[in-house]
């Protein structure tokens, strides 16, 4: 059995492998890239941190919340992973 770890990231990537140009802040990504329902916001922001170190995904800082998207110059790389990780 996958570990939610590994689940959440794998819903956040499949979610812009399918929606590239998404731009979304914290709760946009546990409402709309995670499936539902989200199974640990705690565990859904690690491995959305998790994801912006590795550099998958771009954090923009904003006055207000950040905002969070995919780096496209990573995309290719992104969908060999979510392939493979089925």
């Amino acid at each position: 059995m996958e570990s939610q770890d590994a689940g959440i990231t794998h819903s956040i990537l499949d979610y812009l492998v399918r929606h590239p140009g998404a731009k979304d802040t914290r709760d946009g990504v546990i409402n709309w890239w995670i499936s539902k329902p989200c199974p640990d916001e705690h565990l859904a922001m690690e491995a959305l941190e998790a994801l912006v170190t590795r550099g998958w995904i771009l954090k923009r800082a904003t006055s207000g919340q950040p905002i969070y998207s995919l780096n496209q110059a990573q995309l290719n790389e992104i969908r060999a992973f979510v392939t493979q990780n089925k």
